[in-house]
C-alpha cells in the first residue's frame, strides 16, 4: 500500500476520532470520513482497472477479496460491541442500541439513520449524544452499497475508449454529484450513497488523472517534463497547499462545511493523484502506522467513547489510551491473521460471525441474563423520570385534530380546538413542538375564563420569522388560520433556531420579518404574548442526566447549564427582539425560573427529576416551574379584558 495514501487515512481517523471525543472542539473533524471515501473511490477504481470481470467467478472472487477484509472484523467488532452495551449501558439505552445493531449486521446503518431523521420525535436517536454505540456505522454501509455499485459503474466506462474520457466522464460524475448532493435536504444526502458518489467519483478521478500523467509521453520526454512538473510551486508546493486544506479540518472553528467539504474532497483526490512521496507528512512513519490500524480503530473508538466518556479528564484518557491499545492489539492479533486464511476457512469464520451475532441479537431481547438492574433506591426516580417522558405530549383537552384540509408539504404536530370555555375572550398558541408542549400548561391558567382556545403545532414553525422553505411555509399556515380565527389573545411560543444567534447585521432580516409579521397579527389581535430567548439544552438530556445518575452520579451538576455561557449563545436573539417594533406585543420570559447562581438548572436536586426530555423539550417538571409565569400572563388578560 501507497505510504502517502496510509498517511491520508491516519490523518482521516485521527481528524473523526477527534471530532466524536471532543466535538466542541474539534468541530471540522467529521471531515475525515470524506477523505476515507476518496480514498475508497481510487482504490476502487485501481482493483477495477487490473481486474477482469469477465464472468460470475471473477465478479464473485471481486467481492470475496472486498468482504474478506472489511466484513470478519465489522462483524466481530459488532458482536462484542453488543456484550459490551448489555454488560455496561443501563436498560433505558438498549432499545435504540439493539435496532441499529440490527441494522449494522445488515449493513444498512445509513438508511436508518435516515428514517430516524425523518421523524421529528426520533431524531435525538441519531445525534452523538444518544448513546447509540453504532451511529458511526453509517459510514461503512455507504462505502459497502458503493462497493456493490462499483463495477456496474466501472463497466459502463469501459465503453469509452481512452483515458481521457473517462476522466471527464468521472469529473463530471463528481461535479454533478456535487450539485444534487447541496440541493437535496442536508441530512439526507450526508447518508444516502448515491449522494456521496460524488466522492468516491473524485477517487476516479485520481487515478485516471495519475494514468495520463504517466503515460502521456515517451520516457525521455517524460524525464524532462517531470523535471518540470517538479518545479516548486506545480508539484511539492501544491502538494504542501493541498495538505494545509486538509489541516484546516483541525481549526477549532466551525467553517462552512459547503465550502470546506469540495476542498477536503478535491485535495485528497489531487494529493492521491500526484504520488508525490518527499513530504515530510505523507512519509510519515507514525501517520503510516496509524493508517495500518485506521480500519480496526474507527470501528471500536465509538463505542468505546459511548460507553465510558463522562465529564471528566480521567475518563477522557481512559477511551484514548482503550481505544488506542484495542487497535493496536486487534490489528496484530486478530485482523492480520484472518487475512493470511485460506478461502475455506475464511468462509467457515465468517459464518461461525455471523450465527454468533444472530443468536446474540435474539438472547439480548429474550433472555433474563441480560436484564439490568438497576439499583433498588434509584428504581423508583428513574421509573419516575421515564413515565414523564412517556406522557410528554398527551394533550389533556384536545378536542379535534383535523389536519386533513392542510395541503401544504409540512409537518403538523397538532392543531386543536379546546371545549368552549365560560369567558368572553378567544386565545390562540402557535409555534412549533414548543406550542405542543405549552398548549395545556397556558389553558390551565385561564381556568375556562375564555370563549375558545385554539393551538397550532408546526414543524419550522417559528411564528413570526421564517429561515427555510419549511418555515416558509409553516408561516403562511399561521397567518393564514390568524386570519381565520381571529384570536383576541396570540400567544406565539416556539423553540428559537439557531439563525437568530448569528451577527446582527444592517437592515437586519430577521428583525424586519419579525417586525412586518407582529404588525400583521396585531390587525387582528388585541395582544401578543411572544416567548423570548430560552436556554439552549443538549440533545438527549433525559438520557444522559439517568445513565449519570446511576453510574456517575458524582458528576451529575456539570449537567446544569453554564448560565454566562448560554446567555451569551442567546446574545443576538436578545438584542434582536428588543429591536423588533411592535404595539400589542410583549416578550415574556421563562429562563428565569430555572437559574440558580451561574447555572441554569437542567433537574431538580431533591426529587431528581429532569427538567429536559431527550428533543430538547420541556418535561412536566420544567412546566410546572414555568406555571406562575404564565399563571401572571393569564390573570393579566382576564384583569384586561374584565
Amino acid at each position: 500500500m501507497r505510504t502517502d495514501i496510509q498517511c491520508l487515512r491516519g490523518i482521516a481517523i485521527i481528524l473523526v476520532f477527534l471530532f466524536h471525543l471532543l466535538p466542541n472542539l474539534f468541530v471540522n473533524g467529521f471531515l475525515g470520513v470524506d477523505i476515507f471515501f476518496v480514498i475508497s473511490g481510487f482504490l476502487m477504481a485501481k482493483i477495477l482497472t487490473k481486474s477482469s470481470l469477465r464472468s460470475v467467478q471473477d465478479i464473485t472472487a471481486f467481492y470475496f477479496r472486498r468482504f474478506r477484509r472489511i466484513l470478519t472484523l465489522y462483524l466481530f467488532t459488532i458482536f462484542l460491541t453488543v456484550i459490551m452495551i448489555h454488560l455496561y449501558l443501563p436498560n433505558f439505552l438498549w432499545e435504540t442500541n439493539n435496532r441499529y445493531s440490527l441494522a449494522s449486521l445488515f449493513l444498512v446503518t445509513n438508511q436508518l439513520v435516515i428514517h430516524d431523521q425523518a421523524d421529528y420525535f426520533n431524531e435525538f436517536r441519531t445525534s452523538l449524544s444518544s448513546s447509540n454505540a453504532f451511529l458511526h456505522l453509517w459510514s461503512l454501509s455507504v462505502e459497502m452499497q458503493f462497493y456493490i455499485l462499483a463495477p456496474i459503474v466501472f463497466f459502463g466506462l469501459q465503453f469509452l475508449k481512452n483515458d481521457y474520457l473517462k476522466l471527464v466522464a468521472v469529473s463530471i460524475t463528481s461535479v454533478v454529484g456535487f450539485i444534487c448532493f447541496v440541493l437535496i435536504f442536508d441530512q439526507f444526502a450526508f447518508n444516502f450513497m448515491l449522494l456521496r458518489l460524488w466522492q468516491f467519483s473524485a477517487g476516479f478521478v485520481s487515478l485516471f488523472w495519475s494514468k495520463i500523467r504517466v503515460n502521456r509521453l515517451p520516457n525521455k520526454i517524460e524525464e524532462n517534463e517531470t523535471r518540470l512538473f517538479e518545479f516548486p510551486f506545480l508539484k511539492e508546493d501544491m502538494v504542501i497547499i493541498l495538505i494545509a486544506v486538509i489541516g484546516l479540518c483541525f481549526i477549532p472553528t466551525k467553517l462552512d462545511v459547503l465550502i470546506l467539504r469540495p476542498l477536503v474532497t478535491t485535495a485528497t483526490a489531487l494529493i492521491i493523484g500526484c504520488e508525490y512521496h518527499n513530504n515530510q507528512i505523507l512519509k510519515s512513519k507514525i501517520l503510516g502506522y496509524i493508517g495500518d490500524i485506521s480500519y480496526v480503530m474507527y470501528l471500536v473508538h465509538w463505542p468505546i467513547i459511548t460507553i465510558f466518556l463522562s465529564n471528566t479528564v480521567k475518563s477522557y484518557i481512559f477511551c484514548t489510551s482503550l481505544t488506542i491499545l484495542s487497535s493496536v492489539v486487534l490489528h496484530h492479533t486478530f485482523e492480520k491473521l484472518y487475512l493470511k486464511l485460506n478461502w475455506k476457512s475464511l468462509i467457515c469464520l465468517l459464518f461461525a460471525l455471523i450465527h454468533c451475532n444472530a443468536y446474540l441479537q435474539y438472547s439480548v431481547r429474550e433472555h433474563n441474563f441480560w436484564k439490568d438492574q438497576i439499583p433498588e433506591e434509584l428504581q423508583e426516580t428513574v421509573s419516575n423520570n421515564q413515565i414523564i417522558l412517556a406522557n410528554q405530549f398527551k394533550l389533556n383537552y384536545c378536542v379535534q385534530g383535523d389536519t386533513s384540509n392542510f395541503k401544504e408539504n409540512i409537518r403538523i404536530f397538532g392543531y386543536c380546538k379546546y371545549p368552549q370555555g365560560r369567558g368572553n375572550v378567544s386565545i390562540m398558541t402557535i409555534g412549533n413542538s414548543y406550542a405542543l408542549s405549552f398548549a395545556d400548561l397556558i389553558i390551565e391558567q385561564f381556568k375556562l375564563n375564555y370563549s375558545n382556545y385554539t393551538y397550532v403545532s408546526i414543524d419550522e414553525g417559528y411564528g413570526f420569522f421564517t429561515d427555510s422553505p419549511g418555515s416558509s411555509l409553516a408561516l403562511s399556515v399561521f397567518r393564514k388560520l390568524v386570519a381565520e380565527h381571529k384570536p383576541d389573545i396570540l400567544f406565539i411560543t416556539p423553540r428559537y433556531s439557531s439563525s437568530l444567534q448569528s451577527r446582527i447585521r444592517k437592515n437586519d432580516d430577521y428583525i424586519h420579518q419579525m417586525s412586518e409579521n407582529i404588525q400583521f397579527y396585531e390587525s387582528i389581535a388585541k395582544k401578543i404574548y411572544i416567548l423570548g430567548s430560552h436556554p439552549l439544552y443538549n440533545i438527549n438530556h433525559l438520557n444522559t442526566f439517568l445513565h449519570y445518575l446511576i453510574q456517575n452520579s458524582d458528576e451529575l451538576e456539570s449537567l446544569h447549564l453554564n448560565r454566562f455561557k448560554s446567555d451569551d449563545d442567546m446574545r443576538c436573539v436578545k438584542k434582536r427582539f428588543e429591536k423588533v417594533k411592535c404595539k400589542k406585543c410583549q416578550f415574556f420570559d421563562l429562563s428565569h425560573v430555572f437559574v440558580e447562581g451561574d447555572k441554569y438548572l437542567t433537574f431538580d436536586r431533591d426529587s431528581l427529576i429532569s427538567y429536559v426530555d431527550n428533543t430538547i423539550h420541556l418535561t412536566s417538571a420544567g412546566l410546572k416551574l414555568c406555571q406562575p409565569v404564565f399563571e401572571n400572563l393569564a390573570k393579566e388578560i382576564m384583569n384586561n379584558t374584565n
